[in-house]
């Protein structure tokens, strides 16, 4: 689950303070597990580089991005590859897999609904 304007319905987008083009982007999974971190192209596909914190059954991270299109998925456990089950937009990568795809537009400014 991701929130973000552009990429999901019911999500929120927040522009960084002023001077940045960035925005912030909550990644969020949901599931008992030991370990859930994020990887992808925006952190050079590290495992151990941006790993979520967790609430009960929910795990979150924030990042702040710059507009453009990123792909992305979920590592659980350290060891198990799982795209995220509420992104639109999914591609395979080449190796036998699928990654989420998050396409952040820099007019992208509204506030939805928070979760």
């Amino acid at each position: 689950m991701l929130f973000i304007g552009a990429a999901v319905p019911g999500c929120v987008t927040v522009p960084k303070p002023a001077g940045t083009k960035e925005v912030s982007v909550t990644f969020v999974f949901v599931g008992r597990h030991d370990s859930v971190c994020l990887s992808g192209d925006f952190n050079g596909w590290s495992s151990e580089s941006n790993c979520l914190e967790r609430e009960g059954d929910r795990w979150s991270v924030q990042l702040f991005l710059l507009p453009g299109t990123y792909r992305y998925g979920f590592v659980i456990d350290k060891r198990d590859w799982i795209c995220d089950p509420e992104a639109l937009i999914q591609e395979d990568d080449g190796f036998g897999r699928k990654n989420s795809v998050l396409v952040i537009d820099q007019a992208v400014t509204k506030r939805y609904p928070a979760p």
